[in-house]
């Protein structure tokens, strides 16, 4: 099964890296609210907050549509704090079959990278982390990639992602 699906510009925030719900682009000027902001370049979706007296900390996400249906998954990376780690966040709907995972696919060729499932509440979230051989690939792609993962009938279905402006978006991100 392959979905057929179409870039959705707005951003939702994938569970472990910075929590909160979806806004729209705007800053926060409340100063016991932490300030929040967001830029888009091309397909990707760069998305920081600063808590008072707290580093930034920021994430990129690409989220995916299905005509009818609004946002069916989204993938971010990111990390939750300056000295952590990068990680890779997948998120996709409940009724996974969940000993399968995802597959991370950059472009065509290589290895896939597997996610193993994390929590699923509402969604089903799986993350890894990235390392920077990794992230350079994700930088340099210029063809799109994919991830798929099986659904509770044990069919495979498998979602584009694209990297148009994955590298500026993750530069951004990266800006303290």
């Amino acid at each position: 099964m392959h979905a057929s699906l179409r870039l959705a510009g707005a951003s939702i925030l994938i569970g472990s890296l910075l929590g909160g719900g979806a806004r729209a682009e705007q800053t926060q000027a409340d100063p016991v609210q932490p300030v929040e902001t967001t830029a888009t370049y091309q397909d990707w979706v760069v998305r920081c907050i600063k808590p008072k007296d707290k580093p930034r900390t920021c994430e990129i996400v690409q989220n995916l549509q299905m005509q009818g249906k609004g946002v069916v998954a989204s993938i971010a990376v990111g990390r939750t704090d300056p000295k952590a780690p990068m990680i890779i966040v997948i998120q996709v709907p409940q009724g996974v079959w969940l000993p399968s995972g995802i597959t991370f696919q950059i472009g065509d060729a290589g290895k896939a990278l597997r996610l193993d499932y994390k929590r699923c509440v509402q969604v089903c979230g799986a993350e890894t982390s990235l390392d920077p051989a990794t992230l350079s690939r994700m930088k340099s792609a210029t063809e799109a990639g994919s991830f798929a993962f099986d659904d509770g009938m044990r069919r495979p279905v498998k979602f584009p992602v694209s990297f148009k402006g994955f590298a500026a978006a993750l530069d951004a991100s990266l800006t303290p």
